[in-house]
């Protein structure tokens, strides 16, 4: 197959100023030019709905699961639609681009190579069940997957079925990633596929897989820790997720985020202690760690304890 065509979309996707989250006149409608609603007619009648974000002119980025059997795509604004194709895919990353023939958007904006980081403060902007939801929340993990060009993220932006393929932002307005999925159970489990997926496919002479199932689906060495880490926790199974800690952190001692999951189920297990020290190792390894300082900063209230060494603050 030949290398995705996206190299002008994607490596130029800087270029556009983008209008911070908070700003005065980032309204409603605005947003809505920045995710579309997608639906999906499948071979067998039913109907799917999605997300997608454009990329400029006619092009688009959904998840492929949205599309699978699909036999129409349309992609959607609250006053226009377009037929859509999906020309380009790469299953296995879930990401799916779609040509909508008569539309033409501007270039998106992306955050910065590296600039993604652990407490960064983003939007999560979908379709959720239909219906055009944002909601606000930060990163609280990036997990390695055997996918080059960036870590998956996870977030506290939550979103639901329909939001799939629908951008993940930053208080710049800038594409941080794209929303993909959550544990069925709930609490803070959001994912998204960072941005540098698809400068890696656009940049790259690759073979994208187009067919078989998603890397979270079928998650390969690297990804089957934090995505068996994220049902365990969601299920409170706190014995089973310390048990997966050990594993992980005796396979990836060096991880932050091994030790994160440690010390979360060491929390839900009433291990303050144990919880403390993973905690403190998870900052060690990672100065700039957000959401280990703030566990270490609620324990430290619970426990009256100064456990948060000054110079990493």
């Amino acid at each position: 197959m030949r290398k995705l065509a996206l190299i002008a979309l994607v490596c130029g996707l800087s270029v556009t100023r983008a209008w911070p989250v908070d700003a005065p006149d980032t309204s409603q409608a605005q947003w809505m030019q920045r995710v579309l609603k997608v639906t999906v007619v499948r071979n067998d009648g039913r109907r799917e709905l999605g997300s997608a974000v454009p990329l400029g002119g006619d092009r688009l980025v959904t998840n492929c699961h949205v599309l699978r059997g699909a036999r129409e795509i349309r992609v959607e604004t609250p006053v226009d639609s377009w037929l859509a194709t999906s020309d380009e895919r790469d299953v296995y990353r879930d990401l799916c681009f779609l040509r909508a023939r008569g539309y033409d958007a501007g270039q998106a904006s992306m955050i910065e190579a590296g600039a993604t980081r652990v407490g960064l403060e983003v939007s999560a902007v979908g379709y959720s069940g239909g219906e055009f939801n944002l909601t606000r929340g930060r990163v609280i993990g990036l997990f390695t997957c055997e996918c080059d060009g960036g870590k998956v993220i996870q977030t506290s932006a939550r979103f639901d079925r329909g939001a799939s393929g629908g951008g993940l932002f930053d208080q710049a307005g800038r594409l941080v990633g794209i929303l993909t999925f959550k544990a069925k159970a709930g609490g803070k489990y959001h994912f998204a596929l960072p941005v540098g997926w698809l400068r890696h496919l656009s940049a790259n002479d690759i073979q994208p897989i187009v067919a078989g199932d998603t890397f979270w689906e079928k998650p390969g060495k690297e990804s089957a820790h934090f995505l068996a880490a994220c049902d365990l926790g969601a299920k409170k199974s706190w014995d089973s997720l310390s048990r997966l800690a050990e594993d992980w952190i005796s396979q990836e001692p060096d991880n932050p985020e091994a030790w994160m999951v440690k010390g979360r189920a060491s929390m839900g297990l009433d291990r303050k202690e144990q919880a403390v020290a993973a905690f403190q190792r998870a900052l060690m390894l990672e100065s700039t760690h957000a959401e280990a300082k703030w566990e270490l900063q609620k324990l430290e209230f619970e426990m009256g304890r100064k456990l948060l060494d000054a110079d990493s603050l």
